[in-house]
């Protein structure tokens, strides 16, 4: 039996609202998200699994919720109500807070205290196989997949079509040379998907709470912050420029061969996905081309 103490009740409360939920952008799995109005007059954000792949990553998110809200975890909004199967969850609607891709040095700060506190939490997931990074983005090394012709080619015409840029094969050689004498941790708690639209900000109380816990793994600490940097960086805040210690060359070798393998694997349709996977190789490129030999 669920011990869990909820605020709200999903069939009573939650349920009869669904119909009217305004529906938010959907994120990267099939899942029915927005925010639905309640007879006490407060508003609550709902996630509803659509398929088995996305009800394993929701029963993931809620058990992510219920640890760390009972741990007393500070840096996410409180979950307030889960259904039978634990297949759709309510949380805090995070009204006013700010999402936008605009970064400070507080609001790095207040993210870079959220990834302190959620790092002193390891020990509450690192037994439980749900929470390893091999189930969710893996721990290999991409590089070799892109020797392949074919997925170097269709990578290739994606980033041409969207960044004006190719991967030539030579670089791919030296970074999976790169590669070979560098292993992903898996010693550190990461949230692993750290970027704006994850993170609702307060300017007046120079904090926030992070969202969309599917990814939450026993994880890289460096992969983690590349990640975060990446994202920081394209919105246009030198992260890099103003905390130079926070350039970690394989990491960032390691993030541009994951984007690089997801469009070389991908339809080649220019979503805006795709757009945005384009982008943050375009990035990685441009750092490394400008600190290190490995794209001569």
């Amino acid at each position: 039996m669920d011990k869990f103490v909820y605020y709200y009740d999903w069939q009573a409360d939650i349920a009869p609202r669904i119909p009217g939920l305004q529906q938010a952008d959907q994120g990267f799995t099939a899942a029915y998200t927005g925010l639905i109005n309640l007879l006490d007059g407060s508003q609550v954000f709902v996630k509803c699994a659509m398929d088995e792949n996305s009800a394993h990553w929701t029963r993931k998110e809620i058990k992510a919720y219920k640890i760390l809200q009972e741990a007393g975890y500070d840096y996410m909004p409180r979950l307030l109500a889960v259904n039978a199967d634990e297949t759709a969850f309510a949380i805090q609607a995070m009204l006013g807070y700010d999402f936008t891709p605009s970064w400070s040095d507080d609001k790095l700060h207040a993210i870079m205290r959220a990834r302190k506190d959620l790092k002193a939490l390891r020990y509450l997931f690192e037994a439980d196989t749900d929470f390893s990074m091999r189930k969710v983005v893996g721990v290999q090394n991409r590089w070799p997949e892109l020797h392949s012709e074919t997925v170097l080619s269709r990578a290739n015409d994606v980033l041409m079509r969207s960044q004006g840029i190719t991967v030539t094969p030579a670089m791919v050689a030296r970074c999976n040379e790169l590669m070979q004498v560098w292993h992903v941790r898996q010693d550190t708690l990461v949230h692993d998907d750290l970027r704006a639209d994850n993170f609702a900000y307060d300017p007046q109380t120079r904090t926030g709470k992070l969202i969309d816990w599917t990814w939450l793994c026993v994880g890289d600490d460096a992969l983690d912050i590349a990640s975060l940097c990446v994202s920081v960086a394209r919105s246009g805040y030198d992260v890099y420029d103003k905390y130079p210690s926070l350039f970690d060359e394989q990491a960032i070798v390691s993030t541009l061969g994951y984007w690089l393998e997801v469009l070389g694997t991908s339809d080649g349709q220019l979503t805006d996905v795709r757009q945005s996977q384009a982008a943050n190789v375009r990035f990685c490129y441009d750092l490394l081309a400008t600190r290190t030999q490995l794209t001569v």
